[in-house]
Order: C-alpha cells, then sequence, then structure tokens
C-alpha cells in the first residue's frame, strides 16, 4: 500500500510536469527538449520513481460530437471493423447525439434501442465524455477498447488540423479528407498520461485531459499498463 500511494503521488507529479512543459513551451523550432504532443512516451525519475509521460494534442483525435458521419466510419474501420458495421456504428452514433427521432440509414433511434431489449434510447444530446459511446446500439467493449484511444469530446473547433500525426493522417485517408486543404485548428485541449512505477513494485497510472491555463477538464486513475 505504501508503494502504491509512492507510485500514485509520482504519476500525479508527472501530470503536473506535463502541464508546466505545456505552459512554458512556445512552440518554436528553437524550444527544444519540450514534450511532443503526438503521444511520444518520455521516461521521468521521480521520488524513487521512474514516471511514463505522454501528451496527445485532442484535435489530433476524432471529436465523438463533431466528426462526420464517413470519418467516424473510417475510424472503426481502421480498427478491424468491417465496413458494413463500421458505417452502421458512425450512423448510430450520429442518431445518438442529435436532437431528432429520425433515424439515419444505417442508424438507431428509439425503436431500435427498444427492439434490442435495451432499456434506455438515444441521448438525443452531445456526448459528455467518450464513456457514452458505450450506450451507442452495436458498440460492444472490444470495439470501444479499441477506439478509446483515438476519440475526443472536447475539440474546441470544427475543423481539422493540418499538421497531424500519422495515426490521424491514416484515418483522416481512410474518410477521403485531404487534411492540407483545410484549416488548422488550434492546439488547446491536451490528454497526458502518467504510468509511475516505483523500485519496490508500487504502480499507478494517471490519465488527465487538460486546457491550456491549467483548467483540469477531466482526472481519472487507471488505464492499460505498458
Amino acid at each position: 500500500m505504501a508503494e502504491n500511494a509512492v507510485a500514485r503521488a509520482a504519476a500525479d507529479a508527472g501530470i503536473q510536469r506535463a502541464v508546466l512543459e505545456l505552459e512554458t513551451s512556445t512552440g518554436a523550432p528553437t524550444d527544444k527538449g519540450r514534450f511532443r504532443t503526438d503521444g511520444t512516451v518520455y521516461g521521468w525519475p521521480f521520488a524513487n520513481c521512474t514516471v511514463h509521460i505522454s501528451v496527445k494534442d485532442e484535435a489530433f483525435k476524432v471529436d465523438l460530437n463533431k466528426a462526420p458521419e464517413a470519418l467516424l466510419a473510417a475510424l472503426f474501420a481502421s480498427v478491424g471493423v468491417d465496413p458494413g458495421r463500421a458505417q452502421s456504428l458512425a450512423d448510430a452514433i450520429a442518431d445518438f447525439r442529435d436532437a431528432d427521432n429520425l433515424t439515419h440509414p444505417q442508424g438507431a433511434e428509439v425503436a431500435e434501442y427498444r427492439d434490442a431489449g435495451l432499456a434506455w434510447g438515444p441521448k438525443n444530446a452531445p456526448f459528455q465524455t467518450t464513456d457514452e459511446l458505450q450506450q451507442v446500439l452495436g458498440m460492444t467493449p472490444e470495439i470501444y477498447r479499441r477506439v478509446a484511444p483515438d476519440l475526443s469530446v472536447y475539440s474546441v473547433t470544427a475543423t481539422i488540423p493540418t499538421a497531424v500525426d500519422e495515426r490521424f493522417a491514416q484515418i483522416l485517408r481512410r474518410a477521403g479528407f485531404n487534411s492540407a486543404s483545410l484549416p488548422t485548428a488550434p492546439s488547446i485541449v491536451f490528454s497526458i498520461r502518467a504510468e509511475a512505477k516505483s523500485a519496490n513494485g508500487g504502480v499507478f497510472i494517471r490519465q488527465a485531459i487538460v486546457q491550456r491555463g491549467s483548467w483540469i477538464l477531466s482526472w481519472q486513475q487507471g488505464g492499460p499498463k505498458t
């Protein structure tokens, strides 16, 4: 218990270290030594622990509230979901988040949820967390596990960034988007993951979503160990 407490404190320190990097980075080419915001994992020794820290720009993820169906379908296809089911999930997400009761071609409104024996229906409102995707008709725990790292609900713009990491670029290509022709989205919101391992076996993982200005939007414990 003591070692896990040490690891927990070190993981929390890792989050704060990453926040400091984000707040003090200028983004200039001469600004060397700063954390990249493309998911690169960095090792950091702290308090007799090794902390692995990664930062990901939320603009490089698929926003559940703003992504068109083609982009959502491309995301599911990129993790091995067959095209028909990928489109069905994309349409079901569109029905889950929109305010009307009109069903998309392969989507799901109240009747489809009822026919599936579910006690709930579409939310008909924006997603507040990515976890809510698990309530969408047709979603399985395995598919959710595969796509969760690429999802966000924190985009501050409907545009797609011109400079994207390779993973997001792959999804855009599948969807038929040419990112070079699209406006640039500002880098404002970031996801941070810190996994701490103490010298004597304690392990703790902390994940957070932060906005520039040191606003913590989400603070979670756990996640798959690396």
